[in-house]
């Protein structure tokens, strides 16, 4: 019998194997995403902890800025913050009654007009800190953020 070009049924097979395994993958690490859209502590430290390490991963100093009613995240390049170009990226919702307090005392609501950044994560770690007091079933709760991103509750 010739040998014809061609794929053999078991190599076919892997290929199929491999495709599946790794959407399979993508599914489970992107599903986060879908719970920011709550005001829990959880998604404070998912998203967080996202940013330390695009913050790592990119090898650029990012922030994260909340106030105006709204929410951004950019990047340092020249000493100037740029937008940063992520499509993806998903905000976690945030109750108009939650304190942010940055790592110099200020604190501030998400409807407060402002032009500084709330945390600022750096690639090599250090990151800025900081404090997010909101209530959660009626609790006050107090997420404080290390300097290199280790979260403690204080009530």
């Amino acid at each position: 019998m010739k040998n014809l070009p061609g794929f053999t049924l078991l190599e076919l097979l892997v290929v199929i194997t491999l495709i599946a395994l790794t959407s399979a993958i993508v599914m489970m690490n992107t599903s986060f995403l879908d719970k920011l859209q709550t005001n829990q502590t959880a998604n404070y430290e998912t998203f967080i902890t996202y940013l330390g390490e695009e913050s790592a991963l990119k090898q650029k100093k990012i922030s994260w800025f909340i106030g105006n009613n709204s929410q951004s995240v950019k990047f340092l390049d020249n000493n100037n913050w740029h937008d940063f170009d992520n499509k993806e990226l998903i905000f976690p919702k945030i109750d108009p009654n939650v304190i942010f307090t940055d790592t110099f005392g200020n604190s501030f609501v998400v409807s407060e007009n402002r032009k500084d950044p709330f945390m600022v994560f750096n690639p090599i770690g250090n990151s800025s800190g900081g404090t997010i007091e909101f209530n959660e079933n009626g609790t006050k709760t107090i997420l404080a953020i290390s300097q290199s991103l280790q979260y403690e509750y204080l009530n």
